[in-house]
């Protein structure tokens, strides 16, 4: 086959002719081109196998032989949420955010194909986590840990900071995520920074509660989860306030698709402030919901910002889930007395907390007072990725380490033969190229000791009861007047809006003339896998992506009043931007009306509500739709069909867009369409 033939195929079909020669399959498209270019001069049969991921960005196929539960755990572990208040179901991944357009979804990456990578995550979160820390009592010859206070508040430095991706694979990850930032940096991106952070737990009053005669639980605060119950729960925040030096390379001036190792780019004496604000519920200890604002101000004065608003905890499967949450234990000050508890600490005392693995050292001094050593690192990033290791430095009578020193490098090819197949599998599958470490140094300067100790597990008689006022869970029941089986597309139903779904799918379907491929399609086997409106012209339009068995598309439906409609411009997609064809796995969700009027609800969502309406109802600039999320058959989805893992996943987007003064804002929300619960949202504001 020649460059053009190849470059036409899927990087499935690549990597299944790789897989044939028993060449690497690892790599983006052109890399595999390249390597089959290279060796494969003739055309080579192709062979069936096991494949987990489609994405382009994917690094590898899986085939071989699985044990059933092996395969159960490595197929669903892409980021997924897990259900608060009183739910323990998984819920729905959710896709990156849909920005619909006339030009064909090939131009752009392919939102339904997307999905949040363990790499990703751990970069996302890197500086995110909840506050906390450990007590010593005040006997110097006894180090033991103690809990929490409300009140309690610790101070302390960050020096040494280093973040470093290597390689373009790796960079690129992080490129993505930084939404535009930093488009100029390939091959190497390097963030030395230095500063100062806070952690506490808030001291509520007896006014913060759901019932101020509740006083055994003065120190929590109330506060909404998901589905916008309100809950009694503690409050902890996290702050840096940071100094950070970019640096790296960047692409070639005569090849703006090669990245020039010869070339540096730099962007040093930026600023860059996280806060973090978690609640997690008193009784049960879930995490109810996080906010993190991130501020960075670039050295010519540049401001940009971004905040998010999310519920429940990040988790995929138990063992991606346990990687992802104990590998993220020393990105903030750590809570001792959650892993020791009231045990005394003597050299050589050993011992695991989840995948960590603990020694204590020898005794020592730090600023003339007596300090113990305690030696810790990841047991599971040590076989499969690396190494990611931590020392503590205790003194007796202080609430946190006087200093805490981090070091981890993340590298998939410092696999070693003692990880395991299904968590190899998942990281080949998962992890790009390259190399990620962190290091830096959190040292104590000052802490206030609260007042009350924190009491978990009290019940309250205004907990909320489990299922009270939560929307069906359409998942688990058959068309009802909550849950509506889908005909050709999610059912709209509004009542407020002028142009529904529904009436543009009626123009869709009974005028062939106008809307050709997509009338044909609708009328047949097809479905609309994505739709999003438009009410900011003069016309209200519906951008609705659609599939068949035999090809799918787009199409802008305008309605400029009356019976009829536009086809304001329209056209294929294909090749790997085409999704699957399922109709047996679309689930049965609610109707968008049901769950954009619990998304605009004062009572249950306040803090979203002035953003996304005008006099109790959806702005006129603010965009409503939905994405269906189908996985790909292979020979692995043949078996876990029958469990009911491959659903479909639907969920209901609002989208805002608008400039204030000098700067650009997005705002984009997310609901579960089977469940109607809330994922969170999150706003961007960047220089116009």
């Amino acid at each position: 086959m020649d460059e053009n033939e190849l470059f036409a195929m899927t990087v499935v079909k690549l990597k299944e002719r790789l897989k044939k020669l028993g060449l690497p399959i690892s790599g983006k498209k052109a890399v595999l081109v390249a390597r089959l270019l290279e060796s494969e001069p003739e055309e080579v049969e192709e062979e069936e196998v096991v494949l987990i991921l489609d994405d382009d960005d994917d690094d590898s196929t899986y085939a071989a032989e699985f044990d059933m539960g092996e395969v159960l755990e490595a197929e669903v572990f892409e980021a997924e949420i897990l259900e608060d208040e009183d739910e323990s179901d998984i819920a729905n991944t959710v896709p990156s955010s849909i920005k619909m357009s006339p030009a064909p979804f090939a131009s752009r990456t392919v939102w339904y194909k997307d999905g949040t990578t363990i790499a990703t995550l751990l970069v996302i979160l890197l500086m995110a986590g909840a506050g906390g820390w450990w007590y010593l009592n005040e006997d110097a010859a006894v180090f033991q840990t103690a809990p929490s206070r409300y009140g309690d508040n610790l101070q302390f430095t960050v020096t040494n900071g280093l973040l470093l991706a290597d390689g373009e694979e790796m960079v690129g990850y992080i490129r993505d995520a930084a939404g535009g930032g930093l488009d100029q940096v390939c091959g190497e991106l390097r963030i030395d920074f230095s500063g100062t952070g806070s952690a506490s737990i808030t001291d509520g009053s007896l006014t913060d509660l759901k019932d101020p005669s509740d006083t055994y639980l003065e120190g929590a605060v109330m506060a909404n989860g998901a589905y916008g119950r309100t809950w009694n729960a503690v409050e902890s925040n996290l702050a840096y306030d940071l100094s950070a030096d970019l640096s790296g390379y960047t692409w070639s001036a005569i090849d703006q698709d090669s990245c020039s190792t010869n070339t540096d780019w730099t962007k040093r004496n930026n600023q860059l402030n996280i806060e973090m604000t978690q609640w997690n519920e008193i009784t049960e200890r879930k995490l109810l919901r996080s906010d993190t604002a991130v501020g960075f101000v670039d050295s010519d004065g540049q401001s940009s910002s971004a905040t998010a608003s999310t519920f429940g905890g990040i988790v995929g499967s138990d063992t991606i889930s346990n990687l992802i949450e104990d590998a993220l234990l020393p990105m903030h000050p750590v809570n001792l007395y959650d892993i020791f508890q009231l045990t005394i600490l003597t050299e050589g005392l050993t011992g695991e907390h989840g995948d960590w693995a603990w020694e204590v050292g020898s005794t020592s001094t730090i600023g003339g007072q007596d300090a113990i050593q305690i030696f810790m690192h990841h047991i599971d990033i040590g076989k499969c990725l690396g190494r990611a290791e931590m020392v503590l430095w205790a003194i007796p009578g202080q609430p946190l380490p006087a200093r805490q020193v981090v070091e981890m490098s993340i590298d998939k090819s410092g696999t070693h033969s003692s990880c395991s197949m299904t968590m190899s599998e998942a990281i080949e599958l998962t992890f790009p190229e390259g190399t990620f470490t962190t290091r830096y140094t959190l040292e104590q300067t000052s802490f206030k000791r609260g007042t009350e100790l924190l009491d978990w597990q009290q019940h309250y008689a205004t907990r909320p009861l489990a299922g009270q006022d939560v929307p069906s869970d359409c998942r688990q029941s058959i068309s009802t007047d909550d849950c509506v089986v889908w005909a050709t597309h999610m059912w709209d139903n509004s009542s407020t809006r002028p142009f529904t779904l529904e009436q543009a799918l009626i123009c869709v379907t009974t005028d062939s003339d106008a809307f050709g491929a997509a009338h044909t399609a609708l009328n047949s086997d097809g479905y609309v896998f994505a739709a999003l409106d438009d009410r900011t012209g003069n016309s209200p339009v519906w951008n609705i992506s659609w599939v068949s068995s035999v090809e799918a598309g787009w199409v802008r439906v305008t309605w400029p009043g009356g019976e009829n409609c536009l086809n304001s411009g329209d056209g294929p997609i294909s090749g790997d931007d085409k999704p699957e064809h399922a109709r047996e796995r679309i689930p049965t969700t609610h109707r968008i009306a049901a769950l954009e009027s619990r998304m605009v609800s004062s009572i249950l969502y306040p803090d979203l509500y002035p953003q996304v309406t005008t006099s109790g109802i959806l702005r006129d600039d603010v965009q409503i739709g939905y994405a269906l999320v189908v996985p790909e058959d292979n020979a692995v989805s043949d078996w876990l069909d029958d469990l009911d893992f491959l659903e479909g996943q639907v969920t209901v987007y609002l989208e805002r867009i608008w400039t204030s003064g000098d700067t650009d804002h997005s705002l984009r929300v997310g609901m579960d369409g089977k469940t109607g619960r809330m994922v969170g949202w999150a706003q961007t504001s960047t220089p116009s």
